[in-house]
């Protein structure tokens, strides 16, 4: 259902997905997707504050969307999550 509110332009900009797709001949689907499936596994617990790196401070805008873009569709179910970040090194996948 997430992935039928989130068009593919929207995820196209995500610095991440420019990084990766970059670094691999033929990227996959699975790519393309996996910033829906990190808004899920916050959502799926209804979550408000979700510890990030600023390197994840995108997905947390992309889970913002998503939920917002649910609760219009289908009625209030998620709430707004914020970002709790600190001094953290950046992890390199």
């Amino acid at each position: 259902i997430l992935s039928c509110l989130c068009t593919v332009p929207r995820i196209q900009k995500l610095a991440q997905w420019k990084e990766k797709k970059e670094s691999v001949k033929d990227p996959s689907v699975g790519l393309l997707t996996y910033p829906i499936l990190q808004a899920a596994d916050i959502m799926l617990y209804k979550s408000t504050l979700v510890p990030v790196g600023e390197d994840q401070v995108q997905h947390i805008e992309i889970t913002r969307d998503l939920s917002r873009a649910f609760n219009r569709t289908y009625g209030p179910v998620f709430p707004n999550c914020d970002m709790i970040s600190g001094e953290v090194p950046k992890i390199r996948s």
